[in-house]
C-alpha cells in the first residue's frame, strides 16, 4: 500500500477510536474493565493492555473480525485492508516507544508490505505512595511470585501508572524501506539485542521508534 493509501485508511480507523475510546484513562476503572473482560488485567503496564482492548473493541464492531498474521509468539493487534498494532506512550519520560517483535515485524511487513502502528500518546499520572500498587496487588490476590521474586532481589520497584490521559494519536505506516532508513538515520532502534532472561534463556529482539523524531515520511495520519 502507498502512504496515501495507508493515510486513507488511517483516517478510518481514527473516526472509529476517537468515537468509542475515552481520552482520560482511570487506573482503577481500566483494570476492572479488563477483568470484567477477562483480558490482561494482572498486567502491571494496563494502559498498553486498555488501548490494545478498546482499540480492538472498537474497530471489530465497526468493520468486523478479521484474521491477523501470527509469527511465533507475536499476533498483531488488528486487520483492515492492512495489518495494525497499537501501542499506548507515556510523555514526560523517554521519546523511545517499544513497538514489538523485530523478527515478527521484518515478516509482517515481507508478507503484506507493511506494518501499520497506531500509537496513543499523552500524559500519565503515577502511584506516588504505593496505594495503586496495593490495590492491584489485592485485586489480584496478593502479591504475584514475580513481584516476591524481585523483593528478594532487592530490586527496585517501577511506580505504577495511575491514569492517561490520551493527547495525540499517530498513525505510522513501516515498510521495508523507512525501517531501514530509521535504523540507519537513528529514529529506530533494535532493543534487547544480546539480553538474557533470568533463566539464562535470551530475549527476543525488539524494534523502538523515537516518537519525537519520527519523519513525515513514515507518519500516515497525526492528530493532536
Amino acid at each position: 500500500m502507498s502512504s496515501s493509501g495507508a493515510a486513507q485508511e488511517a483516517g478510518e480507523l481514527l473516526a472509529e477510536l476517537e468515537k468509542g475510546i475515552p481520552r482520560h484513562w482511570d487506573g482503577k476503572q481500566s483494570i476492572l474493565e479488563l477483568r470484567q473482560a477477562d483480558f490482561q488485567w494482572r498486567q502491571m503496564e494496563w494502559i498498553g493492555w486498555y488501548f490494545e482492548y478498546k482499540a480492538r473493541k472498537t474497530l471489530e464492531a465497526r468493520f468486523g473480525r478479521r484474521e491477523v498474521p501470527t509469527y511465533g509468539r507475536t499476533r498483531f493487534d488488528f486487520r483492515h485492508a492492512n495489518v495494525w498494532d497499537f501501542k499506548a506512550h507515556p510523555t514526560g519520560g523517554s521519546n523511545w516507544a517499544i513497538i514489538n517483535d523485530k523478527e515478527a515485524v521484518d515478516l509482517c511487513i515481507r508478507d503484506n508490505g507493511g506494518l501499520g502502528i497506531v500509537l496513543a500518546v499523552g500524559p500519565a499520572q503515577y502511584d506516588s505512595d504505593g496505594s495503586f500498587k496495593a490495590w492491584h496487588d489485592q485485586l489480584k490476590g496478593g502479591t504475584s511470585e514475580y513481584e516476591r521474586e524481585r523483593i528478594r532481589r532487592a530490586a527496585r520497584s517501577r511506580s505504577r501508572k495511575t491514569s492517561f490521559d490520551l493527547a495525540c494519536y499517530i498513525f505510522a505506516w513501516l515498510t521495508r524501506r523507512t525501517v531501514d532508513q530509521g535504523l540507519q538515520s537513528g529514529w529506530i532502534k533494535t532493543f534487547q539485542d544480546g539480553m538474557r532472561n533470568a533463566d539464562g534463556s535470551p530475549r527476543r529482539a525488539k524494534y523502538m521508534v523515537d516518537v519525537e523524531a519520527l519523519p513525515e515520511s513514515a507518519v500516515a495520519l497525526r492528530k493532536c
